[in-house]
């Protein structure tokens, strides 16, 4: 079974618009309780895990791809 085919190619707007408004939301809220230096290394750690997250499940998909396309050959 493809269960590639059941996930949409691309996000909508929509959820990508919710996404950023909650981060710009809790980097106020950062802003508020502290200083402009731990806000922006806050938005620096949420780039990063972000960046993380997006090169981990590429590989994910990738070595699903190499183990999908051997078990073929068997």
């Amino acid at each position: 079974m493809d269960s590639t085919a059941a996930r949409p190619a691309h996000r909508s707007w929509i959820v990508i618009a919710a996404k950023s408004i909650v981060v710009l939301q809790a980097l106020a809220i950062v802003y508020m309780l502290t200083s402009a230096w731990v806000t922006a290394a806050v938005a620096i750690g949420f780039i990063v895990v972000f960046a993380s997250v997006k090169a981990l499940s590429r590989a994910s998909r990738q070595v699903d791809q190499i183990f999908e396309d051997e078990l073929r050959r068997q």
